[in-house]
């Protein structure tokens, strides 16, 4: 390839490759290619404002500098201000089973020493205490991590 054809550089082919871009940010880039695209855009804008102000294009160097750079920033931003993970949920425990059960009581049907297993629905979970539990003694679901429930006496 000779670099002379970097010459010949313009707006257009910034908004193309933009376009292209978040094309395949449609087809299921989870957010990867988005600051990419818009840096992309955003350059093809700038080039093209170079052109209609000052008579000439920006330097290719500097259209590929000037288009790197904001990719990034845009990258950058997109991660941390908008992605999902950073939204918070009316449901924070929806996906996590265990933690679906903290603050349910239940009476036990077997003694616990410590540890053992319960049967909550159609699942058994480990669980854990810090005193004996005895059959017959209600108790409340106060901790959970993924597969174990942290168990309570309730008075």
């Amino acid at each position: 390839m000779s670099w002379q054809l970097l010459d010949q550089l313009t707006h257009w082919h910034w908004f193309i490759l933009g376009l292209l871009l978040l094309i395949g940010e449609a087809m299921g880039a989870a957010g990867f290619l988005l600051g990419t695209a818009i840096g992309t855009l955003v350059t093809g804008v700038l080039v093209w404002l170079s052109v209609l102000i000052s008579g000439s294009a920006i330097s290719w160097e500097a259209q590929v500098l000037l288009a790197a750079i904001l990719s990034v920033i845009c990258s950058v931003i997109y991660w941390r201000f908008f992605r999902a993970e950073k939204q918070s949920s009316d449901r924070p425990e929806l996906n996590h089973r265990a933690g679906q059960l903290i603050g349910r009581r239940l009476v036990l049907e077997q003694d616990i020493e410590f540890q053992g297993r319960i049967q909550f629905g159609d699942t058994f979970w480990k669980v854990r205490s810090e005193e004996v539990l005895k059959q017959g003694d209600t108790v409340e679901v106060t901790d959970a991590d993924l597969t174990t429930l942290t168990l309570s006496k309730v008075d």
